[in-house]
């Protein structure tokens, strides 16, 4: 049983982190979103184990996306939030997670194109106003236009508590009544995801240029066993003596080009 109090922290949560992707993006590039999400989510439910595995999952799920030209894409925020907190609640683990979290994360595709409607019809009422030089309503209608009907309640605020508040009564029902083979299935899934969301990434990284790096990381971690801290550690270095070794083929060049300009 999630209680309101759970509920409310969960969905201020959301917002925030929501609130912060949109505009000043600390915890949305510098650190993993879903990871932070579902570790302060496990923390609120009691379980920041189950946290941390929910989030780790949605985030490698969520590589290489992104809402280009106005494209809507998964809200893994909204199906890490729901996930872990129905994952922990009912004592179901990641299989619970992903059952529940992968499909309100794939309907929040369709959240995000009616948010965009919604904000498109405040939009033009601002610019009503403000053509009929009524500016105080303008302002009133922004302002409460984006805390009631803006992307970011539309997108993690209203879903997340929906979803909570709905699905807290009815769970086990529901869990009970998904068949064995869809929830195996979607397990399968998720355990695909992530490599197709590192495919996806490695597509836009220039792999081919730095393949024996990739090769040497492979090596490290298959044949050495080696795990994931070391290896970024190793990386570092490499990176860092290339860079150095960069910088100063520039100071050589800027160097050798001032004398030949005083000859």
């Amino acid at each position: 049983m999630i209680t309101p109090l759970q509920i409310l922290l969960i969905v201020l949560v959301c917002t925030l982190l929501n609130w912060d992707s949109m505009h000043i993006q600390i915890f949305y590039k510098g650190i993993g979103e879903m990871v932070l999400l579902g570790f302060i989510v496990g923390l609120i439910m009691g379980d920041y184990q189950m946290g941390l595995l929910v989030g780790g999952t949605m985030q490698l799920m969520n590589l290489g996306l992104a809402g280009y030209g106005g494209a809507s894409i998964p809200n893994y925020r909204i199906g890490t939030a729901v996930g872990t907190a129905f994952a922990v609640a009912t004592g179901g683990g990641l299989d619970t997670a992903l059952v529940i979290g992968i499909p309100a994360a794939t309907l929040g595709v369709q959240i995000d194109v009616f948010s965009k409607m919604i904000g498109s019809y405040v939009l033009h009422a601002a610019q009503k106003a403000a053509e009929e030089q009524k500016f105080k309503k303008m302002n009133r209608i922004i302002f409460w236009g984006n805390l009631f009907l803006g992307r970011i309640t539309f997108t993690s605020t209203y879903p997340v508590l929906i979803m909570l508040v709905l699905g807290s009564a009815c769970i086990n029902s529901i869990l009970g009544f998904i068949p064995a083979w869809l929830i195996d299935g979607l397990k399968t899934v998720g355990n695909i995801l992530p490599a197709v969301g590192m495919a996806i990434l490695l597509k836009y990284l220039p792999a081919k240029k730095y393949f024996v790096y990739l090769i040497l990381g492979f090596v490290l971690v298959v044949y050495f066993g080696l795990s994931i801290l070391p290896v970024a550690i190793v990386g570092g270095i490499i990176a860092y003596v290339i860079y150095g070794g960069l910088q100063k083929e520039t100071s050589g060049n800027v160097i050798t080009g001032g004398g030949i300009g005083d000859e």
